[in-house]
């Protein structure tokens, strides 16, 4: 089968291509997916450069951690899925981006209706992740400040969607005037371009100098300070992703700024299932797969009847993979990029 692999530790554009290699046994509690379409993720370039990422790898491996497809084949405990059209995250975050791909059952859901392939692959992580931080960590409420950094990549995009849906006050953090009209069409209520305006001064004019009641941060690094000090007094400060942090988010940071402005942190992680013992003293403490039953049942609401969308930008072939990951790394996509797997 086709499969797009990081052959090395490099730049992207340099050390991705696209190779024949042997389909994945299933084994219990997993099932064979016919991949249809898969989308990329910025922790992919990490993964690629041999950097810091919650996954990683060595060489050769296969990118990929969330497919639509159809179930071919399954293990024991899979069976119940053979056949259906699904939408999963593959097994230990790599895998995706093949003619087909191993996911565990206890992330994989039933693909919504509603959406092609390519929507529905851009669908799971981007709604997922954001639903359990707004919703189930930061319990957001009507009329809260909602702060999104990273506001126009594909999991900004979810969460500013979310965010109006749930009746907030979504001001979206992104780079240029062009991704702030983007975010501004997904249900944002203003704008701050990170690149020239004062965040903090934008933050408290749009708030009456409260400050935002929840921060849903994919940036991290220097951004992270500077979005402490726009939070509201007993707001919720969420750290979703690190693209701004060489150190992919292990560097710390320090804990009086914290306490100085008595606001909480909640830590949320999209993974479902029983921690084992190495992930246990990790310090990972996954979902219950009944939690993401309930997510994906909540989001289907919301898609049918037409409250939220992937936000795709750009949709490719595998044979374009490195370049549309060096162009993420640029910061020169909006939305998700979505992998035509099928149709390669």
């Amino acid at each position: 089968m086709k499969a797009v692999q990081v052959l090395r530790h490099g730049d992207p554009a340099d050390v991705v291509a696209v190779v024949d290699i042997a389909a994945p046994d299933v084994g219990p509690g997993e099932v064979r997916v016919s991949v249809s379409a898969a989308s990329l993720n910025f922790g992919d370039i990490a993964r690629a450069r041999g950097g810091v990422a919650t996954v990683m790898a060595q060489p050769p491996f296969t990118l990929g951690m969330d497919v639509c497809g159809i179930v071919e084949s399954a293990g024991a405990g899979g069976e119940a899925w053979l056949g259906r059209r699904v939408v999963g995250m593959t097994k230990m975050a790599f895998g995706g981006i093949a003619e087909q791909a191993i996911v565990p059952v206890t992330s994989l859901f039933d693909a919504p209706p509603e959406l092609d392939d390519a929507e529905a692959a851009a669908f799971l992580l981007p709604f997922h992740t954001g639903y359990l931080a707004l919703h189930m960590r930061a319990k957001l409420q009507p009329g809260e400040a909602l702060l999104v950094t990273g506001a126009a990549s594909g999991v900004g995009t979810a969460a500013v969607q979310l965010g109006a849906a749930a009746g907030a006050k979504v001001i979206a953090l992104a780079g240029g005037a062009e991704k702030g009209r983007y975010c501004e069409s997904l249900g944002a209520a203003a704008t701050i371009d990170y690149r020239q305006d004062d965040v903090f001064d934008h933050v408290m004019d749009l708030t009456g100098g409260r400050g935002a009641e929840v921060a849903f941060d994919l940036v991290g690094g220097d951004l992270t300070e500077q979005i402490w000090a726009c939070m509201a007094r007993e707001g919720r400060y969420l750290p979703i992703g690190f693209n701004g942090d060489t150190q992919g988010g292990l560097g710390g940071r320090p804990l009086r700024k914290i306490a100085m402005g008595n606001f909480s942190v909640l830590g949320v992680m999209l993974a479902y299932g029983t921690p084992i013992g190495p992930m246990r003293r990790m310090g990972m403490n996954p979902n219950p797969p009944e939690i993401g039953q309930q997510v994906h049942a909540a989001l289907r609401d919301l898609v049918a009847g037409g409250r939220i969308r992937p936000a795709i930008g750009r949709r490719i072939r595998m044979d374009q993979v490195g370049a549309a990951l060096a162009d993420h790394e640029g910061r020169r996509t909006s939305g998700r990029t979505v992998v035509d797997v099928a149709g390669s």
